[in-house]
């Protein structure tokens, strides 16, 4: 029976101190990323940053749900070490982009595009490349909603166009998912969003274990 161990440890490992949060005041403001104090000197916010959220209680939850869910399928498609590797190389671009970008904020989103678009591009489902896609355009949905109105209807529009990719995952062009991925990847970039930054490396990070796994194929089957 599969066990999701790596997933489990990063969930309790982020649950914990995300949700202590709301009952320690300043915990947030302490451990997320600001990039004055990270100059400072504080360069383990870039890591804190990531087990403590900005988006308050549906943000966090939203995260962790998220987090239990990419986290099961990306290890039971893809195995402990390429997990590790998507969600690490999210982490890191996302990051590095909101220090460069002077972009103060927390959460673990940034690690869950890289194992978003891994998943697009690596997994051999439907249904994983399908929820990788999802999350990508879930991704761009979200940055919509601070504009206003109009922008929390366009986030409805196309989250639910995005859940379309999942429900009829067996019909779509197996292309598609990772194209996704990669469209909502450049346009995010472009839009300075730093989740762009981090979707660009797990899809990178998921091509290189693609093209990996192609290599290595014909030698295990000689």
């Amino acid at each position: 029976m599969f066990k999701p161990y790596v997933t489990a440890v990063v969930l309790v490992g982020t649950a914990v101190p995300s949700l202590l949060q709301f009952a320690v005041p300043g915990l947030e403001a302490a451990w997320m990323r600001d990039p004055a104090a990270i100059s400072g000197g504080e360069w383990w916010r870039l890591g804190t940053a990531l087990v403590v959220q900005d988006g308050g209680v549906f943000g966090t939850l939203f995260n962790l749900a998220f987090l239990a869910v990419l986290g099961y399928v990306a290890e039971r498609a893809l195995g402990p070490g390429r997990w590790l590797l998507l969600y690490v190389s999210g982490a890191v671009a996302g990051e590095a982009a909101g220090y460069l970008m002077n972009d103060p904020g927390a959460g673990n989103s940034v690690a869950l595009c890289g194992l978003a678009g891994g998943l697009a591009v690596a997994a051999a489902g439907p249904l994983e490349r399908s929820l990788g896609a999802f999350y990508a355009v879930l991704s761009g949905a979200w940055t919509l909603s601070a504009s206003g109105t109009v922008g929390v209807v366009l986030m409805v529009v196309l989250a639910g166009a995005g859940f379309q990719l999942v429900a009829h995952r067996d019909r779509v062009p197996a292309p598609l998912f990772p194209a996704v991925a990669a469209a909502a990847a450049v346009v995010l970039c472009a839009l300075l969003d730093l989740h762009g930054f981090a979707l660009l490396a797990g899809v990178l990070a998921g091509w290189a274990l693609k093209a990996a796994g192609a290599r290595t194929a014909p030698a295990a089957s000689a």
